[in-house]
């Protein structure tokens, strides 16, 4: 008799020992871009996710919110994209029940905000997921890590095509239906030209593309009105300072970017473009990736 209540002490003590184990969360970190039907795109969102892995000490899941899951995967090394409600499911699957997204967005999105509310009503995906700040974040105004990201791109240019001073500089982005957006891409100028100061002779905003209407007019003046066409960007040697993170349809070689470029140098045979690196691959911008994704990781209950 005793020995049969020690014995169903200690099953009972086994019992409340691991209950506690089975009340923590299991958490997921994910990197989530937009997307594209450009190979390079997704493996530069994988080396990205790499980085960060690094910098965070824990496994960061590269995913976007659509188009990349069209790439065929022996252009990825065999490994097919994923996209975000997909991903999210799988990882129910395995047993995760809080996820981080970490956005590679520069500034708020639409698209990600939209995803992220279907995710929420989808029985299928984890039930805690916390959505980090984008890039550059309305919240932080004197964190310019990404202004300075772009400005140290902009001086390295400078130095290895050997141009003089002062610079002539048009930074540019895809151009967009939110003003919220836009906003952003106005931040990133007024930061770049404090920090180059006398070292340029300007700095620019420009859109790649726009919708029509004079309700997105705050997009204006678009790349093709500005570079070749209105001093002193007319002439001469001009840096474009890419303000987008990785190659795809638009940026990178033969993106739409470098198109407009090529145009506007056979229209102006005196106008040298220099393009700026795409800002993914820059350390700063892994270091807000890293601060954004400690944050979202944080709100989530029970991490582990």
């Amino acid at each position: 008799m005793t020995g049969t209540i020690a014995m169903h002490a200690v099953a009972v003590l086994a019992l409340s020992s691991a209950a506690p184990a089975s009340s923590v969360q299991r958490m997921a970190t994910l990197l989530v871009d937009n997307g594209s039907r450009r190979a390079a795109s997704t493996l530069a969102l994988r080396q990205t996710a790499r980085s960060l892995s690094l910098l965070l000490g824990t496994d960061v899941e590269p995913v976007s919110l659509r188009w990349s899951d069209g790439v065929p995967a022996e252009k990825l090394g065999g490994d097919p994209a994923r996209t975000l409600g997909p991903a999210l499911r799988a990882l129910a699957a395995r047993g995760i029940d809080s996820v981080a997204i970490v956005p590679l967005f520069l500034g708020p999105s639409d698209g990600l905000r939209t995803a992220l509310e279907a995710a929420r009503q989808d029985p299928g995906a984890p039930p805690h997921l916390a959505l980090g700040s984008c890039l550059v974040d309305e919240a932080t105004p004197d964190d310019v890590r990404v202004g300075r990201a772009i400005a140290a791109g902009i001086l390295r240019t400078a130095r290895v095509q050997k141009l003089a001073r002062p610079y002539r500089v048009v930074l540019v982005d895809h151009g967009t239906t939110s003003p919220l957006v836009n906003a952003v891409r106005g931040r990133l100028t007024r930061t770049v030209r404090s920090l180059l100061g006398s070292r340029a002779l300007a700095v620019e905003e420009a859109s790649m593309e726009r919708r029509d209407g004079s309700e997105y007019d705050f997009n204006d003046p678009l790349l093709e009105r500005l570079v070749g066409v209105r001093p002193p960007f007319d002439t001469g040697d001009v840096i474009v300072a890419m303000a987008f993170l990785q190659p795809g349809r638009h940026a990178g070689e033969g993106g739409d970017v470098a198109q407009i470029l090529d145009e506007a140098r056979q229209g102006c045979p005196g106008l040298r473009t220099h393009v700026t690196p795409l800002l993914g691959a820059n350390s700063l911008i892994h270091q807000v990736l890293r601060d954004r994704a400690a944050a979202a990781q944080l709100e989530l209950p029970n991490r582990a």
